[in-house]
């Protein structure tokens, strides 16, 4: 009743110069149906008429289990994007809230004639907008 095929083959080859080659040939088959081949089926029939019924439903059982799995992985999938998006939003938010403080503190500084502070502010303000827009190109 084994599902898995695993073949491997080599071959050695050689040339008139006695230069030596390998040629390899590898073959993988996995299925993972619960369910045997009808043949196996048919031989298991010939040794128990009730075994068939019994593996039908042991694979129907079987997929229900997989099915709730994989709605139990999709679900939690959901909620991580979800929950990404949520900090991404919370983040730009901030972000911008601190960009437009850092701007109202330069207009403040040119406003009380600070030069130095309006310029390191400044520069700070424009820097990270310019930032934001160069570094996920570099990301990519």
């Amino acid at each position: 009743m084994s599902k898995k095929e695993i073949r491997h083959r080599e071959t050695n080859l050689a040339n008139s110069n006695g230069a030596m080659g390998k040629e390899l040939e590898q073959t993988l088959t996995v299925d993972d149906s619960f369910l045997p081949s009808p043949v196996e089926l048919a031989q298991y029939k010939s040794v128990d008429p009730k075994i068939v019924d019994l593996l039908c439903k042991m694979s129907e059982s079987e997929q229900n289990y997989r099915h709730k799995t994989d709605i139990t992985k999709l679900k939690i999938i959901g909620k991580s994007e979800s929950r990404q998006y949520r900090i991404n939003i919370w983040g730009m938010f901030f972000a911008f809230l601190a960009l437009v403080l850092m701007m109202g503190v330069t207009a403040l500084a040119i406003y009380l004639d600070k030069p130095w502070i309006a310029t390191l502010f400044g520069v700070i303000s424009v820097g990270s907008i310019v930032g934001l827009f160069i570094s996920p190109k570099q990301q990519k």
